[in-house]
Parts: C-alpha cells; structure tokens; sequence
C-alpha cells in the first residue's frame, strides 16, 4: 500500500496484512457516526496485521478492533481522529508496538472485555479533547505492557485511567525493563477507580510534574501491588499530591526503589485501606522533601517499614504499624 487514501477500510478476512511500509497514509471522510466508524475497522477477523501506516483524521476512531478481531499495529503514527485512535473493544485482542496514538480522545480506548499488550516504543501523547486522556480502560479490560517503553504524557487530562480493569507489568522475562511515564498530564498521570496496577518485574513507573495528582485510587478494588525483591521503581514527583488514596484504596508496595518527594502532599491517605510500603536495601523508599510528606486520616491503615519519611501528620481514626507511626 501506498500514497494517500481516503476512505473507510473494514478487514473481515483472517491473516490478512496491511502494509503501509512507512509512508502510506489512511484518512476519514468527514460525516457518520462519532462512534463505530473507524478509518480501518478489523471486525472479527483474527490473525490480522498493521504495518507502517499513518491512519488519521476519522469522525470516530482511527483504528477499531471489534467482535472478538485479534491483530497486531506495527510502527503506526495514529492521529487527529474525533474519538479514540486505537480501540479495542468486545473481547478483541490487540498487540501494539512501536506505535504512536496522538491527538485524538483518548488515544488507546481498551474495554468490554477485551486486552492489548504493549511491546517496543509507545506514545499516546498530546490527545485533546474533553475530557483528553492518553489511555482508558474500562468494561473489564486488561492493557499490559510487556517490554515496552510507554509514555502518556502531555495530555489535558488523564494519561492513563483505569475505570474498570487492570493495568500490569506481569513477571514475564521479557517484561523486565519495562516502563510506564506519566508526566506533564492535566489533570493526574495514573487513575485507579476499583481497578488494580499490577507492577511485577524490575520495571520503572514515573508519575511527575502532573496539574493535580501523580496517582489517584478510589474504591477498595484500587490497588498498587509490586513483588518483594522485584526492584520496581516508583518515582512520583513535582505533583499537588503524588499518591492519593480514597475510598478503601489500598497499596502493597514492597519492592523498591520509591521516590515520592517535590509534591505538595507525598502520600494522602482518605478514608484508604491499608497502605504498606517496606523497603529494605539496596532499594530505597523515600518520601520526603513535599511540603508534608504523609497525610492520613478518616480511618485509614498504614505500615511503613524502612521508609525514609520527613513528616507525618494522622487524626484520631488511623491505626499504623511499622518503623514510623503517627505521632
């Protein structure tokens, strides 16, 4: 495939490959539903694959999965679309890699039921729109990232929300290496509303220099879990307040390296669950260095053990435990 095609593509033929070799590009037609209406919509098909194309400008989507389609996008640049670029949706399966989502709304949307993995060189970046997030997942939805670099900054709201699903780096060999960044959002760089982060691997996750929130969990299915020993880095920084915690949201996170430090607030705990954050060398955990570094109150549960903390305040409903304790 080459030059400039506008045109909607719908592939519902198995084991097909579409091969843009780098310098094709597939653009909408104004008009149609804002929804469902993809440039290039993979509908059910399995086994289909994507390749060095440009894909843009649609009324809705640039790229959609749907009915249970299973492809691959390699080295796509999907952008300017009035919807989502990528979709993945009714149990679809996706893999994406080396691929770049931006300025539509949202950049990759994973939901009913379906799971996209994430490999190679990710952006979803700069996506518009109200309410502009680079990622949202919801409806059950898994998005993993296995060996992937993945930057969701520069977004107006979220850079990645999870309303209903899982976010993971799973213990895979080829996971280790991982990253997750989250700069420069709007509004927060990661949301977690009853829906879990898993982080297994030696893997890197960096929330900084957000509008509002490094991390946001809400509900008691919000939760951070890393492994002892899994060397998973946790760096949230330059943010109002780089780890909120509400509603029942609990974190399990004991693995290190953690810097939580430059936040107006390091760790709010509202109405959390059990927070617990342990550390032992050589990773360092470090929350200090905000203008207060650990905030818990209305009923919240905390266990620090070998956490460098500046200054604590808690009321009179939290229980904690550990190496600090609420004074």
């Amino acid at each position: 495939m080459s030059g400039i095609g506008t045109e909607r593509v719908v592939i519902t033929t198995d084991r097909l490959t579409l091969d843009g070799q780098g310098t094709a590009v597939l653009a909408g037609e104004p008009g149609g539903p804002p929804d469902f209406n993809a440039v290039l919509t993979v509908d059910g098909a399995r086994g289909v694959t994507i390749k060095g194309l440009t894909v843009q400008n649609s009324p809705a989507e640039g790229i959609l999965g749907r009915r249970g389609a299973a492809f691959t996008v390699v080295g796509a640049r999907v952008r300017d679309n009035a919807f989502s670029g990528i979709s993945v949706g009714d149990g679809s399966t996706a893999e994406l890699v080396d691929t770049v989502m931006e300025r539509s709304n949202p950049g990759l949307d994973v939901y009913t039921g379906a799971s996209a993995i994430l490999r190679g060189s990710i952006a979803v970046t700069h996506n518009g729109g109200t309410p502009g997030n680079g990622v949202e997942i919801n409806g059950l939805a898994v998005l993993e990232i296995r060996g992937a670099t993945v930057d969701a900054s520069h977004n107006p709201g979220m850079g990645v929300v999870v309303g209903s699903g899982q976010l993971a780096i799973f213990g895979f060999q080829s996971s280790a290496g991982s990253s997750l960044t989250v700069n420069n959002n709007g509004f927060a760089g990661i949301v977690l509303a009853n829906s879990p982060l898993n982080v297994y691997p030696a893997a890197t996750v960096t929330a900084s220099n957000n509008g509002v929130l490094g991390m946001l969990l809400v509900g008691a299915g919000a939760f951070i879990t890393t492994l002892p020993g899994g060397g998973s880095s946790f760096v949230i920084e330059g943010n109002q307040v780089g780890v909120n915690a509400q509603q029942g949201a609990g974190i399990l996170f004991q693995s290190g390296p953690l810097s939580l430090k430059g936040n107006g607030v390091g760790l709010l705990g509202d109405g959390s669950g059990t927070l617990t954050v342990r550390a032992a060398a050589p990773h360092p955990a470090t929350i200090s260095g905000n203008g207060l570094d650990v905030n818990l109150r209305f009923g919240a549960r905390a266990t620090f053990d070998g956490v460098t903390i500046g200054s604590i305040a808690c009321d009179a409903t939290v229980l904690s435990q550990g190496s600090t304790v609420c004074p």
